[in-house]
């Protein structure tokens, strides 16, 4: 019920009809929503070959100055291209990240749709599906790869669930 309520909540905050194109649609999701002029990746990460990231994306919301999103921001990228999924930073201070020179800034939007009026911490990694808007959260604070990994394994099969049957079980 809760679930339902959020997502409910969080596609009136982002709005529909928003279709993406090729392998930059969870950047040009993003930039429709903020009006913001993006520029092309020069190797996007994301591929058309199915697999579960071909249909979905990461949003990572971090500060520029937090040390835990410093220590984060490599892995992440490191584990985003390994398994070709697409990343979209969000900044919480509008300024990037040695690793993310590409960001966007955190509006009120993406923040009431990922952390639903609660205490926003961050780093916050969350897996989006962009058909549906809907925000899957995998972790908050600085990750190790082992951690990131484990985390993904257990998450993407109860993603995939609920998608396919409309609960987590």
């Amino acid at each position: 019920m809760i679930a339902r309520v959020f997502l409910s909540v969080m596609l009136i905050f982002i709005g529909l009809g928003v279709k993406a194109e090729g392998s930059q649609w969870l950047t040009n999701l993003i930039a429709k929503q903020e009006g913001v002029v993006t520029h092309q990746r020069e190797a996007p990460l994301n591929t058309k070959e199915k697999g579960f990231f071909s249909a979905h994306g990461l949003i990572l919301f971090y500060g520029s100055q937090c040390p835990h999103c410093k220590q984060f921001a490599p892995i992440l990228k490191h584990w985003a291209a390994r398994n070709k999924a697409e990343l979209m930073p969000l900044s919480l201070d509008n300024q990037p990240l040695p690793e993310f020179p590409q960001f966007l800034p955190a509006t009120t939007e993406w923040i009431n749709a990922a952390f639903g009026g609660n205490a926003i911490n961050y780093p916050a990694l969350f897996v989006i599906n962009p058909n549906t808007k809907a925000l899957y959260p995998v972790g908050f604070g600085s990750m190790t790869e082992a951690e990131l990994n484990g985390r993904m394994e257990v998450l993407i099969p109860k993603i995939k669930m609920y998608e396919s049957k409309g609960k987590i079980e």
